[in-house]
């Protein structure tokens, strides 16, 4: 009996209480949301920019497509910030990098949409380079947000960490490509490249996609049950030996690894 209850104590059953899945609920109705500007903005520009060799950046020289842009933009950024306080709330993340890499990522995606690009053929304006800069910081600092969480969880209770250090990999090589579509239209009017515009669309939605797989992470790697009846710590106060960590949450958010006894 003392040894079922030692691994009791060490790995909880997982099978007694459901995930709540309540932040993939809300990277979904989020991610429909962006999705919806952009499928808007694809019908407003259907006659003027192609979208397999046409960038989405074009649709704002269609009425209304700019604001379409910002709107899908702007979505994403308010959601990466909910994800960021469910990180903390939870106890997953730890430090000052998850928080400030996501508020990167809000902010260059507000300017994404603040900022225009310029029309086809012209010289590069202020205004281009910020939209540009601006999409190139977001789509860098969503593998270091996905790394740093992974990283925090000191004993996984799913793939879902795992899962996310190999997304933040993949992503970092689409940003890799990213980033030389993007620095060759510095120089060039015309990029050249072959369903340009295709593959920022696809990017668009995996970056969507990332967002969720965080969100899927926190529910599976975060206290069971629902966040909305139970404090979360109250959560997994139980755990620890020691009764409600309520006391200590703000302390333990931004002090370091959740355990010593972390497992690579």
């Amino acid at each position: 009996m003392t040894v079922v209850t030692a691994d009791l104590g060490e790995r909880p059953d997982q099978s007694m209480a459901s995930p709540d899945p309540r932040n993939t609920r809300t990277v979904s109705w989020f991610g429909a949301t962006a999705l919806l500007p952009m499928i808007t903005a694809h019908v407003l520009g259907a006659s003027v920019v192609d979208p397999v060799l046409d960038p989405i950046s074009w649709y704002a020289f269609v009425p209304g497509g700019g604001e379409m842009i910002l709107a899908g933009g702007v979505v994403l950024a308010v959601l990466g910030l909910i994800l960021t306080v469910r990180m903390y709330r939870t106890g997953l993340a730890v430090g000052l990098v998850p928080a400030g890499t996501m508020i990167v990522y809000a902010i260059a995606m507000v300017l994404v949409g603040a900022f225009p690009t310029d029309p086809p053929g012209t010289d590069a304006s202020l205004s281009a380079v910020i939209h540009r800069v601006s999409a190139a910081t977001a789509f860098c600092v969503l593998p270091v947000v996905g790394l740093s969480l992974e990283r925090s969880i000191a004993r996984p209770r799913s793939a879902f960490p795992r899962a996310l250090r190999s997304a933040a990999g993949a992503l970092g090589v689409a940003v890799g490509l990213f980033l030389v579509i993007h620095l060759s239209l510095v120089y060039l009017a015309d990029s050249g490249i072959a369903a340009f515009g295709l593959i920022e669309r696809v990017g668009f939605v995996i970056m969507i996609a990332y967002l969720f797989l965080l969100g899927a992470t926190i529910d599976r790697e975060g206290p069971d049950g629902a966040h909305d009846e139970i404090g979360p710590l109250d959560a997994v106060g139980p755990l620890d030996g020691v009764g409600s960590l309520d006391g200590a949450s703000p302390a333990l958010a931004f002090s370091g690894p959740r355990s010593a006894d972390r497992v690579e």
